[in-house]
């Protein structure tokens, strides 16, 4: 087999091999949860030996060094090609063996999986099933692109447009600006996406949803779905024709899937939740307002973050000008919940040298895998826009930015990781812990707090690290102080070195 085709034979089997491990999980913890409880991973923090969390931490940067030499280097033209991709492979197992390790002992996981001989037939039954199926998806979904092409061509025609319509190269628009719909366009992924949000709300909220009734949900939701993709298509060369091409090809180009997604997501669960041919008597949602008030406390300043982030890369074409309409956003909700629920003692800022100085060692470690890892050369581009622009708009672009780093991000970040959902790994009732940890929501809330900042092996060693924070004396606050320490450190190296790569 050639290289470059052995390479793409294996290329998309992280994300489907991870995918089907979820599925797996679910479906594991649905049967054996008394069993599983009762493992190390969710008692506590002491088993696990530091030695395989570090060598976890050594073979994820191999890795991580590996995949990008692999898919962005030049490893497919090399002689050694396949030595290349197999060596990534073994490091991407090693990664995952080690991190199973450091939560529980080998002999623990045998056990397991004799006890659950069955699930572990299953899902090898699954992964191998889904990477088969993988390799067929675009041509599985290429109907779909009829049907969309269709309805986006009818939606402009709907509008008034003067449409430029050529179906054999699938490319729709006006005279001004038009676009290729690509299979990837169809709508599968947001079909996808749909089919994964809607079985998981079946099954969370089971209790309180009518059966067979709540079943029409996945055809209504799929459906809903699909024509959203295509108002999103027929708006992105809306927003081409009449405002600009080049905001229209960036950020609202991605943006709008998501808020898409997002809307229809929410708006299931809110009518569902309030009419009675979906619900059978008092729902979970409804019985247990204490908890959804304090989960709302601890993540809604992150997800308005996330929201304002989203909405303003809609009309960015690779400088977000509306950054401080992210700040403004967070802000007004991390104040809107401090004062009603963030009044208990673990969120009082106490000075403590040794917090500091974990914030001083992330900003150490951020920069130095920064350096050591390399990155897109986003710097000359932020320094080039603001250097273009009237001082007094870049000073105050500047100072929302610093403000943001320094403040509004911090809260909002670790009082998601840190403060919800590393207790809410160990427990439902987690805001009756103290901030503590297992080694299953240690590693866990540090490897997607890696995750959401797209450096994975630095985000995940800083979210160790401010998990230790918060471990030496119980309190979210101290977590706080250091990751603003972080922040800061960052900030002055961008001001002042003009590091503007470590704001990207």
């Amino acid at each position: 087999m050639p290289a470059t085709g052995f390479l793409s034979y294996f290329k998309g089997f992280p994300s489907i091999f991870a995918t089907s491990l979820l599925i797996v999980t679910i479906l594991g913890w649905a049967r054996s949860r008394g069993k599983l409880l009762e493992l190390p991973i969710f008692r506590d923090f002491s088993h696990g030996p530091w030695r395989m969390g570090l060598a976890h931490v050594a073979a994820f940067a191999v890795f991580f060094w590996l995949t990008i030499f692999v898919t962005e280097g030049d490893a497919v033209s090399s002689p050694l090609a396949i030595f290349w991709v197999l060596a990534w492979a073994a490091t991407g197992l090693a990664a995952g063996v080690f991190w199973m390790l450091a939560a529980m002992p080998a002999r623990a996981w045998i056990r397991l999986a004799r006890q659950n001989s069955s699930i572990v037939w299953v899902g090898i039954i699954i992964i191998s099933a889904s990477w088969v199926l993988g390799f067929f998806t675009n041509r599985a979904w290429e109907p779909l692109i009829g049907p969309t092409f269709m309805v986006v061509k009818w939606l402009l025609l709907a509008l008034g447009q003067e449409v430029v319509s050529q179906p054999i190269d699938l490319l729709l628009g006006t005279s001004q600006f038009a676009v290729e719909i690509y299979p990837a366009c169809a709508g599968y992924e947001g079909i996808g996406l749909m089919t994964v949000f809607v079985g998981s709300y079946l099954w969370l909220f089971r209790r309180g949803l009518r059966f067979p009734h709540a079943f029409v949900l996945l055809p209504f939701g799929i459906l809903i779905i699909w024509l959203v993709n295509a108002l999103r298509i027929a708006s992105l060369v809306l927003f081409g024709t009449y405002v600009s091409p080049q905001i229209a090809l960036g950020g609202f180009h991605s943006s709008t899937g998501w808020l898409g997604f997002i809307a229809v997501a929410l708006s299931m669960v809110a009518v569902t939740q309030r009419n009675s041919f979906f619900t059978a008597g008092q729902t979970d949602l409804k019985a247990n307002v204490r908890e959804n008030n304090l989960t709302a406390a601890y993540l809604g300043p992150l997800m308005a973050l996330l929201a304002v982030t989203m909405v303003t890369g809609m009309f960015s074409s690779g400088f977000d000008w509306l950054y401080p309409a992210r700040v403004i956003g967070t802000g007004a909700v991390i104040w809107f919940f401090w004062r009603r629920s963030m009044t208990r003692s673990e969120f009082a800022f106490c000075w403590s040298w040794a917090t500091v100085g974990i914030g001083v060692a992330v900003f150490g470690l951020w920069v130095g895998l920064e350096w050591a890892m390399g990155g897109p050369d986003t710097g000359s581009s932020i320094s080039k826009t603001l250097g273009e622009s009237p001082a007094g708009l870049a000073a105050v672009w500047i100072v929302f930015r610093l403000i943001g780093s320094v403040v509004t991000v911090p809260i909002a970040e670790e009082l998601a990781f840190r403060g919800y959902l590393l207790r809410r790994l160990i427990s439902v009732d987690f805001d009756k812990l103290s901030p503590r940890f297992t080694w299953l929501s240690f590693l866990l809330s540090s490897f997607l707090f890696g995750a959401l900042h797209g450096r994975w092996l630095a985000g995940t060693a800083a979210g160790m690290l401010f998990a230790w924070a918060i471990y030496r004396r119980g309190r979210v606050g101290d977590a706080i102080i250091a990751h603003v320490t972080t922040n800061a450190l960052i900030a002055v190296n961008v001001l002042v070195f003009g590091n503007w790569g470590l704001w990207r």
